[in-house]
């Protein structure tokens, strides 16, 4: 009998399993940022890092799909890396109509946000900016559009440019209830993360957490099944016998990058 190759995992949607590792800790992690909250209350979160390749836009991707599908929350997620989008590769979705061209009039925001596969779950992705990026963003529309969707959703996860290099991850924190940072172990160095907070000391108070990623071993990639102790067989999943995943507490309430991770 021929055995069925393991299923290709090309979307996060494709690579979510209940029971990875990977979405315990980030069940935890949104439990520990509801305890932060008041009963019943909004939440506008901003994640960001220090550089880029941190996995800062997977794990605001995670963070969104459990949020909807594990707790039920009406859920957004937009991406406001205008000048690195990878959110709609790795949602699988259409890059362009996005949050671009609703910030400069293009199109309608009912317009922009389409659905993913999660009824919970809507995305905004980035939309392809033209012209010169340093004006691609336009703060006073983005302040508009937050303030807007609001009432729409229990909660929103922006997913950011890394904010030591560009200027727009701190314009857009003042528009967000907290700030989550992402670091990645054994590869941000201390001299970036000690750099990042003297750029958000301006919203200090609303940084949440650090995220330290992957720290179990330092590999990269939420997306293939062994890197989390597991393997598709035709028969089911199957557990590996030495598991590399990025296991541990997720930190949320810590201000330095020796809290858990994701």
């Amino acid at each position: 009998m021929t055995r069925s190759r393991p299923k290709a995992v090309h979307t996060l949607f494709d690579a979510y399993d209940p029971d990875l590792p990977v979405v315990t800790e980030v069940r935890r992690l949104l439990q520990k940022l509801a305890r932060q909250s008041q009963p019943g209350e909004r939440s506008v979160f901003l994640i960001t890092s220090a550089s880029r390749g941190e996995g800062k836009t997977t794990i605001a991707g995670l963070l969104s799909l459990v949020s909807a599908l594990v707790f039920r929350k009406r859920t957004l997620l937009i991406d406001a890396d205008l000048r690195r989008p990878a959110m709609h590769d790795l949602l699988g979705l259409s890059q362009r109509p996005g949050l671009f061209d609703v910030l400069h009039g293009k199109v309608s925001i009912d317009v922009a946000i389409r659905a993913t596969p999660v009824p919970a779950l809507s995305a905004l992705t980035s939309g392809r900016a033209t012209g010169p990026m340093g004006e691609a963003y336009d703060d006073d529309e983005f302040q508009r559009l937050v303030a807007s969707l609001r009432p729409r959703y229990d909660q929103i996860f922006i997913d950011s440019a890394p904010a030591v290099p560009v200027i727009e991850p701190l314009m857009m924190a003042e528009h967000a209830d907290s700030i989550l940072i992402v670091a990645m172990a054994g590869q941000t160095p201390v001299s970036m993360v000690r750099r990042l907070r003297q750029v958000l000391a301006p919203v200090n108070g609303k940084v949440a957490g650090v995220i330290l990623n992957n720290a179990s071993e330092g590999l990269p990639y939420y997306y293939e099944y062994k890197y989390y102790g597991y393997e598709r067989t035709g028969t089911g999943r199957t557990r590996r016998t030495r598991s590399t995943e990025p296991t541990g507490g997720a930190s949320a309430g810590d201000d330095d990058a020796t809290g858990g991770t994701t």
